[in-house]
């Protein structure tokens, strides 16, 4: 079965009674060799030649056969801030190696979840088709829309998006706790500053960047920027009521590079997680202004002042970039479908969309 463990106990209920093989598959009506398949739980009979089993071994259907859940998975558990190993998991397998990650979203279904002795993962799926799911950790909503047009292309593969800062992303992939990392630098970056990072990053490893979108970062703050906030000097206005992000954000370290030049110190204020808390917090007054990418201000209705333009990109190692699943990921980033959906969302730029290079 594909997705649970199939056990038969015909054999053993067999030799119990004294019936040899050849008189059971006779009065069955099935060859030698198909019983001999039954027994040993590599095929399933129908539902009626279970019942003429049953009958023929004078028990009940369900004192021959049992269908239970796999075994558990060995796995490596993506480090959390939360110190319990998640209960329900996405999973990917990276260079051979089970892994799994937290499952946060509570509207798509997990993976597997956590085995009562919470050292691995009971699979819900065929583990054979979880191999094929890619792990991408990135903090970019596109992501998300990624994820959907490569399972609309391509149904045997899923693609999991693991929320993740840059500094995190790249943190996993090379741990290889993912396939793929979302990455951007900030204050406007180049390609080969970029490239710089990965090759002082990764060392030795051959790397592959791909370009997913360029986006414009900077303050978002009410529709219609009641308190006028034209740049990072207005800040010290808002009174502890900026909307942070953690260490390691690109959001963060562009903010800290702005005060620095401008002499000013860090705001305090809620701590936000993503672009879209940032703006959800200033949009529900818990805050006056916070630093994110413009799509998160514009989907929230929200007014946004610009900063300055990043690039997001896609790295990976250029061995995994060769592996079917991704490969098809990558396929999906010069689809006319997605290259139509994401022109359509605000604040994305995606005219250097699926451009890669090698960093070696």
């Amino acid at each position: 079965m594909s997705n649970g463990r199939w056990e038969s106990f015909v054999r053993s209920r067999r030799e119990q009674l004294g019936v040899s093989q050849q008189s059971l598959a006779a009065r069955v009506g099935v060859s030698r060799q198909a019983l001999t398949a039954i027994e040993a739980g590599r095929q399933v009979p129908s539902t009626s030649l279970s019942i003429e089993l049953a009958r023929a071994l004078g028990c009940r259907v369900e004192d021959l056969f049992s269908y239970g859940p796999p075994p558990p998975l060995e796995v490596r558990f993506a480090p959390d801030e939360d110190a319990d190993a998640p209960v329900r998991s996405v999973l990917g397998r990276v260079r051979g190696r089970w892994v799994a990650h937290r499952a946060r979203d509570a509207a798509s279904a997990a993976d597997g979840l956590l085995d009562e002795g919470g050292r691995g993962v009971t699979p819900l799926a065929d583990p054979s088709a979880l191999t094929r799911n890619v792990l991408v950790a990135g903090c970019a909503p596109l992501l998300g829309v990624l994820a959907s047009h490569v399972a609309r292309r391509s149904r045997d593969v899923g693609v999991r998006w693991v929320w993740a800062n840059s500094r995190r992303a790249l943190d996993l992939l090379a741990d290889d706790l993912v396939h793929v990392a979302g990455l951007h630098l900030f204050d406007g970056a180049s390609e080969e500053e970029t490239a710089a990072l990965v090759r002082e990053r990764f060392g030795t490893r051959s790397m592959i960047v791909v370009n997913l979108t360029r986006w414009r970062q900077g303050l978002v703050v009410p529709a219609g920027n009641p308190l006028g906030i034209t740049d990072v000097n207005h800040i010290t206005r808002l009174g502890g009521r900026f909307a942070r992000r953690e260490d390691g954000a690109g959001a963060s370290k562009l903010l800290a590079a702005r005060l620095d030049a401008a002499g000013l110190v860090p705001p305090s204020g809620p701590l936000a997680r993503s672009h879209d808390e940032v703006a959800q917090l200033v949009r529900f007054g818990v805050a006056d202004a916070g630093m994110a990418i413009e799509s998160a201000a514009l989907a929230a209705g929200l007014a946004f002042v610009p900063l300055t333009e990043e690039r997001f990109d896609l790295v990976m190692d250029e061995e995994v970039a060769a592996e079917a699943p991704v490969a098809r990921l990558l396929d999906a980033l010069t689809d006319r479908a997605f290259r139509a959906e994401a022109r359509t969302l605000p604040g994305y730029d995606t005219s250097l969309t699926g451009q890669s290079r090698r960093v070696a």
